[in-house]
């Protein structure tokens, strides 16, 4: 199990990009931005909860529980068969999905992230390599959000 640091380092990770997003209150890279209409919203969020569920049962598996009907799921999430690989492959395609109209180069290192998340998930590869995937992810899938994505109002994109 790593350690607190480790985990604190993520979340400042995201918040941090998610504080320069909201205060800078524009695109930071405009010539890249692409519109993130109320749907892909909605799929992003969905896919994030979900792959951050997916996260929490295999590491905070006892906070997890705190959740009333939530011990099925861990169950399932922890044995690393089917209903995991599930449970992570269809939020990772959907968040890929969401953030289509992304520059091409982010969106195959987003795909690339995810990719090793899994990857070092269900194979073989130890927990070190599988926790610099998930810091990378991390990473990537902030600076992705964080950098590129406009708000969609009605046909007009906006910053």
């Amino acid at each position: 199990m790593p350690n607190a640091q480790y985990w604190t380092a993520l979340v400042v990770v995201a918040v941090a990009g998610l504080a320069v997003r909201v205060t800078h209150g524009e695109v930071l890279l405009r010539q890249r931005a692409f519109p993130l209409g109320r749907l892909d919203l909605a799929v992003v969020l969905v896919a994030l909860l979900a792959l951050g569920f997916h996260c929490a049962a295999m590491f905070f598996r006892s906070v997890v529980a705190a959740i009333t009907g939530a011990d099925d799921a861990i169950v399932a999430v922890s044995e690393l068969g089917t209903a995991s690989q599930v449970a992570y492959w269809v939020p990772a395609g959907l968040l890929l999905i969401a953030l289509r109209r992304a520059w091409a180069p982010l969106l195959i290192a987003e795909g690339g992230v995810l990719l090793a998340v899994g990857a070092t998930m269900f194979w073989d590869f130890g927990l070190r390599a599988h926790l610099v995937a998930i810091a990378g992810a991390v990473a990537v899938t902030t600076a992705v959000l964080a950098t590129t994505t406009a708000r969609v109002t009605g046909h007009r994109i906006s910053e």
